[in-house]
């Protein structure tokens, strides 16, 4: 059976770790729920985070609040937003995103 959820949140993962975690996910099509709050991953953990779960089109959950992705990190997310048609639950929250970061997210959202 193919991992559908997985929850990390508060582990302490850090931008390194979240670029490993990355390449790992980016085959798990049937990716669900991925909680990532609270891991310092920064913009690069984010955009690769991005990019690895772009073909993942049953994202439902993605939760990367408490990680200072800036509005980089929101640029590299909103890149790849429009790709997951199924997600109904997205937190960005306490992560310094700028009104930069906010309008390329916003215009990702339609």
């Amino acid at each position: 059976k193919a991992l559908a959820h997985l929850d990390l949140c508060g582990a302490g993962l850090g931008a390194e770790a979240a670029t490993r975690l990355a390449g790992a996910l980016g085959g798990c099509k049937d990716f669900s729920h991925l909680g990532l709050g609270n891991n310092q991953i920064g913009a690069g953990g984010a955009g690769s985070l991005a990019r690895a779960l772009a073909g993942c089109t049953a994202l439902e959950h993605l939760d990367m609040s408490l990680n200072q992705i800036g509005d980089k990190g929101a640029r590299r997310v909103a890149a790849v937003l429009g790709r997951w048609k199924a997600l109904s639950h997205l937190d960005l929250g306490s992560n310094l995103i700028g009104a930069e970061g906010a309008g390329r997210l916003a215009g990702a959202l339609g």
